[in-house]
């Protein structure tokens, strides 16, 4: 995993300041392979019990049908977004947090023309990213 530089890091009193701006965080290696998808809070940073990571998702692109050994937040911050959790598709727009319960399956779909910017939070470190067609770990 690629570290921050001192120049980018910042600790204060076991704090860490992690600017959103850079570009030396880990990427999210996923199905997905949303461009600009990130890992920003992780075990390089000093974490050890949360991950959060920060998506940019084009008009168009679309996270597909998966799952989490762990609960999720998603906060949406921007665009126009469709939201699967189990059975229910729901549209929503910024300003928005979903939360999804651990095991439960959900996809996301950018169905505006802007791109999508969201945070997603998970209460454990290096979340398991889990797709039905395939055999469980």
């Amino acid at each position: 995993m690629a570290t921050l530089s001192a120049s980018h890091q910042q600790r204060v009193d076991m704090m860490t300041i992690l600017p959103h701006d850079r570009d030396e965080y880990d990427p999210i290696n996923t199905r997905s392979n949303i461009p600009g998808a990130r890992i920003i809070t992780s075990r390089t940073c000093g974490a050890k019990q949360m991950e959060l990571w920060e998506q940019h998702m084009p008009p168009g692109g679309e996270i597909p049908l998966h799952y989490h050994d762990c609960e999720e937040s998603l906060t949406f911050l921007s665009g126009e977004i469709e939201v699967t959790l189990g059975a229910e598709v729901h549209r929503i727009g910024p300003d928005t947090t979903v939360f999804v319960p651990v095991g439960v399956l959900h996809r996301v779909r950018n169905v505006g023309d802007v791109p999508v910017r969201m945070i997603a939070v998970f209460p454990q470190a290096a979340p398991a990213v889990l797709y039905p067609d395939e055999p469980t770990p």
